[in-house]
């Protein structure tokens, strides 16, 4: 379960809770496929890794207007 960064934190910045799920989740999967040896096989890393991610702001959602 992802206590660090808080969730809230990241809501505020993605926009949304629904904007972290979708977000993480994407960078979750695309560190999964992409750089497996950073992971060294663990999925809730892959979670936790996204989402300190974009908790740094290295990672962004796009936006529609």
């Amino acid at each position: 379960m992802l206590f660090e960064p808080p969730i809230d934190e990241l809501a505020k910045l993605a926009g949304c809770r629904y904007a972290v799920a979708i977000i993480v989740g994407a960078r979750a999967k695309d560190l999964e496929n992409k750089i497996p040896t950073l992971l060294n096989g663990s999925a809730n890393l892959a979670i936790d890794y996204a989402a300190n991610e974009l908790f740094r702001g290295e990672v962004v959602g796009v936006q529609s207007k």
